[in-house]
């Protein structure tokens, strides 16, 4: 509750200084060598509305290129972000409850996760004449490849290897292991907005540190999937 009440109060405060007139714009590096720009980032993603009540939060990783002329007051992103999240042991309890009701199944579920690789396309706004160090708006859509399994701890067979570099053999066998128990994949479409802040040009790449809090939704069918990725990033 306290990182939700953060990230609200983190949203306010973006917004009111966005829409000082004295606010500076930001999103693109310094240097007019060129127009296509690469960037990694990293940071955490926060579940909320109905997804908080099935799924964790957890890290997230990405990175991806960007065209952006000096001439132009916007750019355009495009970028590949991994995240896996846990279900919750709300989730986990459910899910155990509904298999003791059906006389057909049995056994007991003891993890699971939700694994999603996301290909995004989104335009970056910079409101103002200067677009090298501030805040700036970004939005756009998304694919996602959102797998989710469920797990059990059992006895597993572990075969027989050898290391190739030490000749070094392990005789496998029967231990405890994860075993998969349900596993279902698919492809949907997405949408996310948010804001970014550029803390100016770094180093002899004329890089930049930037900052960004968004809004991020996986549609489903009947359902969907919402977090809000608050990440830390490097573009060059």
């Amino acid at each position: 509750m306290i990182v939700r009440r953060f990230l609200a109060l983190s949203c306010v405060l973006l917004v009111a200084v966005l829409v000082d007139t004295e606010a500076r714009a930001g999103g693109r590096p310094g240097t007019v060598a060129h127009d296509w720009f690469g960037n990694i980032n990293g940071g955490y993603a926060f579940t909320t509305g109905t997804t908080s009540d099935f799924l964790d939060d957890n890290w997230t990783v990405g990175g991806g290129v960007m065209y952006w002329p000096s001439s132009w007051p916007a750019g355009i992103a495009l970028d590949i972000n991994y995240w896996q999240m846990d279900l919750s042991s709300e989730s986990i309890r459910a899910i155990n409850d509904a298999i003791d009701t059906d006389p057909n199944n049995d056994g007991l579920v003891t993890d699971g996760d939700f694994e999603t690789w996301q290909i995004s396309l989104n335009g970056i706004w910079s409101l103002g004449a200067d677009p090298n160090k501030g805040l700036y708006l970004l939005g756009g859509i998304s694919w996602s490849n959102v797998t989710g399994t469920v797990t059990e701890e059992g006895l597993v067979y572990f075969p027989p290897s050898c290391d190739p570099w030490f000749w070094w053999c392990y005789p496998g066998g029967v231990g405890p292991g994860t075993i998969l128990v349900g596993e279902q994949s698919s492809d949907e479409l997405g949408w996310n907005v948010g804001l970014g802040y550029s803390f100016g040009n770094i180093g002899i790449t004329m890089g930049q540190v930037y900052l960004e809090l968004r809004y991020q939704r996986v549609e489903f069918e009947n359902e969907s999937l919402e977090y809000i990725p608050l990440t830390f990033g490097y573009r060059w």
